[in-house]
């Protein structure tokens, strides 16, 4: 059986394919950044951990908890 991936922003409907679109047109380079154009991790946060690595590997797909197993 396949198993689910994390591949969004799941308060904003963002995918991390998007988020990382935006970042680099915008040439953003922080979570911190992207809360401040309001594209993702604002409200729960529970994204941020990804967007941080999707910052870091340009992946924008990731096991359930894969960025604390770093």
């Amino acid at each position: 059986m396949a198993q689910n991936l994390v591949t969004e922003c799941i308060c904003h409907d963002c995918s991390f394919e998007e988020v990382k679109d935006y970042a680099e047109k915008h040439e953003l380079c922080t979570v911190q950044e992207l809360r401040e154009h309001d594209i993702c991790s604002t409200s729960c946060g529970l994204c941020a951990p990804y967007i941080e690595m999707m910052l870091e590997t340009d992946q924008t797909q990731f096991t359930p908890g894969e960025p604390y197993r770093r």
